[in-house]
């Protein structure tokens, strides 16, 4: 009996060449393999932002699939373009730390992404991922105020060390950050819940799924029980003593992360809230800095966005 062939999709692939990942040659092989079996376009990425542009533009003509060759950044701007339709994202690595695909449990490995994706899309398997909210721009993974922010603002100051060191860039910026430049002495955050309670603090964290990120191999997982397909998880953190950051990010990086820690209260499944500051706090999302910010308020649209990936496991 002769198999059936599945149907041709209209596929949009948005590259980034400024990935850290990138390359040529690497675009060129995950081309010829998804031209092969799919009606390809092949758009590239020329500045920050323009991402969000192609991918909004590709669904309105008819992209049924937007497929990213790119970091968690381009993946952001690709998801809120896409934000509001039927079309499908595809995952193909390329980036640095690939989060939103290695926590969905697909290659980081571009060739490996692409043959992958081809083997998703014959099956017809899709997900449907929630997405966080953060006044009018959408996240798949995360978002920080304060220290979080603070830190991914002083790697993307020194870009040329995030290139020779990777990770260890991470480590100096938070150890910088954390021991020089941030107030530990006074919190200047609040959080906002729905029912009038306050939760004041020195930093939040916003995770939209687990783990929030990876330093190398291994994820950190401040928020470890957000799922992709559910409300957002927050912490808040209550102390700036070195010791019990420590322990905290300690825990964080354990195989067995804990729900909260002490003076770091863990707010599960939560649907909409907001942040205020009494003086500028560096924001992030998805891990690029976006400047900072004195209050934002966030939600959550849920079961919102069509990925190409295996289902949830029950």
């Amino acid at each position: 009996m002769t198999r059936r062939r599945a149907r041709a999709l209209r596929l949009a692939l948005i590259a980034n060449p400024h990935a850290s990942r990138f390359s040529g040659r690497r675009r060129d092989r995950v081309v010829a393999a998804l031209a092969a079996a799919h009606k390809l376009e092949l758009l590239q990425t020329g500045h920050p932002g323009q991402a969000t542009e192609l991918a909004a533009d590709a669904v309105a003509g008819g992209a049924e699939v937007v497929a990213v060759l790119g970091g968690d950044g381009t993946v952001n701007e690709v998801v809120n373009g896409l934000r509001g339709s039927a079309a499908a994202l595809g995952l193909l690595g390329g980036g640095r730390v690939n989060v939103v695909a290695r926590g969905l449990g697909l290659p980081a490995d571009p060739d490996r992404a692409a043959a992958r994706l081809l083997e998703l899309l014959a099956a017809g398997t899709r997900r449907r991922l929630s997405l966080g909210v953060a006044g009018d721009r959408c996240f798949a993974l995360n978002a920080g105020l304060g220290l979080g922010g603070a830190i991914v603002r002083e790697v993307e100051r020194r870009q040329r060390a995030k290139q020779l060191y990777g990770d260890r860039a991470y480590v100096a910026a938070g150890l910088k950050a954390l021991l020089v430049d941030y107030d530990r002495d006074h919190p200047h955050l609040t959080v906002h819940l729905p029912d009038g309670r306050l939760v004041r603090g020195f930093f939040a964290l916003i995770g939209n799924g687990d783990p929030f990120t990876y330093l190398g191999r291994r994820p950190f997982r401040p928020t470890p029980g957000a799922a992709w397909d559910g409300g957002l998880d927050l912490l808040v953190g209550q102390t700036m003593a070195t010791g019990s950051l420590a322990r905290a990010l300690t825990g964080m990086l354990s195989p067995n992360p804990r729900a909260g820690y002490p003076r770091m209260p863990l707010l599960h499944d939560l649907e909409r809230f907001s942040l205020s500051s009494d003086i500028p706090l560096p924001f992030q999302l998805d891990g690029e800095y976006v400047g900072d910010r004195t209050s934002v308020t966030f939600g959550c649209l849920r079961s919102t966005l069509n990925v190409v990936a295996a289902r949830r496991r029950a």
